[in-house]
């Protein structure tokens, strides 16, 4: 455990990556045995020995993402798709459409299995397809925004458009029980980032009132709070903010742009950065493979930005403390949800001398959801929004169909411009998200709370005049 960070896979001492392995293909009792023999050897020192016993964690934490039998996946898949026969389903399942993972010989299957299914696999997603009406590729709110803000970047010419309020009432509650009563409880919960493309960040209310904020400037936006737990009863715990957000549209001229004179600001997000950014083998040759000898950098990353959308599909996606590195998940599964796909997108960036840097939070639009994009710095217009999830709009107008590799919707509630970030206060314990940080987190002197033993609930409003 990195205290006040996130846990990392990787390690100078401790097998992690061996035991990486044996977890991944099923042979938890070797793994725990080895572990075991690791942390008896003399002189371990304090980070090898929690990294080692983060590994037990992380086992654990697997075990509640594949939590399902195959008959639950089968009725929930039967449910999507009426008529389902079972023959089709083993099939299905032997061409690699339903995630499962074996676990010292007992097979459990991924929680979203059944969903993910009729994205992934090709004849599913026909068969889905063609019973009903496709819905619209982009929601109705969604596109008019796009269409606003590239019409008031034509009308006034300034890249911040179409400002839009919002209050968003964010609540925690630790399940009854979770924690003895009277104990205390630490929580962190999202709060605004504030800078850029967001501001008049307001605190409206917090319980309890007292509360500590993330310090200014720092990269993760976090409001602190704590109070004794109320079991037998849940214990709740809510912020109510207020902000204003920008929609953004930058147009780039590919005949200015250049990487000649990188500001150290940009240059602090190229490079690797182990587990996650590393420039191996199996990445150079996807670069070489996309990019071939193209070297402009606004022509590079739209073929980065381009592949990654149309050949990385989204899928939902196990916890990410579970996973060793999210671009090697994107690579070796040739899938992946927000985050796993932008990851891929800045690690192909950065290997191309393209700054890129990590921002995420939620989208407060009809369609909200937590979500992860990115900036990429192309001077001399700096930095500018990309969002490959989202990825190419549909329509032939060129600026709308590539209007998130340099502009964003207006809405967004950007938490975070960075991946990793400590919290502050610093947490004793281990994090239940060590990448991103949207839901929040919660402990106790007895150690860390996971997502099983509470709820978050993101209620959002705008408040100013609807468009």
């Amino acid at each position: 455990m990195l205290l006040g960070g996130a846990t990392r896979a990787a390690t100078t001492g401790a097998d992690v990556a061996g035991l990486n392995h044996l977890i991944e293909h099923g042979r938890w009792s070797d793994a725990r045995e080895r572990i075991a023999r690791e942390l008896a050897q003399p002189g371990l020192g304090y980070r090898e020995r929690e990294r080692l016993l983060f590994q037990r964690e992380r086992m654990a934490r697997i075990r509640l993402d594949f939590n399902k039998r195959r008959d639950e996946v089968f009725r929930e898949a039967a449910a999507l798709l009426p008529g389902l026969a079972p023959a089709q389903f083993d099939r299905w399942e032997r061409e690699g459409g339903v995630q499962h993972l074996v676990m010292d010989g007992v097979t459990g299957y991924f929680g979203r299995a059944a969903g993910n299914l009729f994205r992934l696999h090709p004849e599913a997603r026909a068969q889905l397809a063609a019973r009903g009406p496709a819905p619209p590729p982009v929601p109705e709110a969604r596109l008019a925004n796009v269409r606003t803000i590239l019409q008031a970047q034509d009308d006034a010419g300034s890249p911040l458009r179409c400002p839009k309020r919002f209050q968003v009432t964010y609540t925690l509650t630790v399940k009854p029980g979770a924690v003895p009563a009277g104990e205390t409880i630490r929580a962190w919960l999202p709060f605004p980032h504030t800078g850029g493309r967001q501001t008049g960040v307001r605190r409206v209310s917090s319980d309890p009132p007292a509360w500590v904020p993330s310090p200014e400037g720092a990269a993760l936006s976090a409001i602190y709070l704590e109070k004794p737990s109320q079991t037998p009863a849940p214990t709740r715990f809510q912020v109510v903010f207020e902000y204003s957000t920008s929609g953004f549209h930058h147009p780039t001229d590919p005949d200015r742009i250049s990487t000649a004179a990188l500001p150290a600001a940009a240059r602090a997000h190229l490079g690797e950065r182990p587990p996650h950014i590393v420039f191996d083998e199996p990445l150079r040759a996807l670069s070489r493979a996309i990019v071939g000898s193209e070297t402009h950098p606004h022509r590079v990353a739209r073929r980065l930005f381009s592949w990654v959308h149309q050949h990385i599909p989204w899928a939902a996606a196990r916890e990410y403390s579970t996973l060793d590195s999210l671009t090697r998940h994107a690579l070796e599964h040739r899938q992946g949800d927000c985050g796993i796909q932008t990851m891929l997108f800045m690690s192909l960036c950065r290997l191309n001398g393209i700054p890129a840097r990590w921002e995420s939070g939620w989208t407060t639009g009809p369609d909200r959801n937590m979500h992860d994009w990115c900036a990429i710095h192309l001077a001399p217009h700096g930095w500018v929004p990309a969002d490959v999830s989202y990825g190419l709009m549909p329509g032939a107008d060129d600026r709308e169909r590539w209007f998130y590799l340099g502009g964003l919707d207006s809405y967004r509630l950007v938490v975070n411009t960075d991946f990793e970030q400590p919290l502050y206060p610093a947490k004793i314990h281990w994090r239940s998200e060590i990448v991103d940080f949207q839901r929040g987190e919660a402990e106790w002197r007895g150690g860390n709370l996971y997502f099983d033993q509470w709820t978050w609930d993101f209620q959002v409003e705008q408040i100013d005049p609807q468009p």
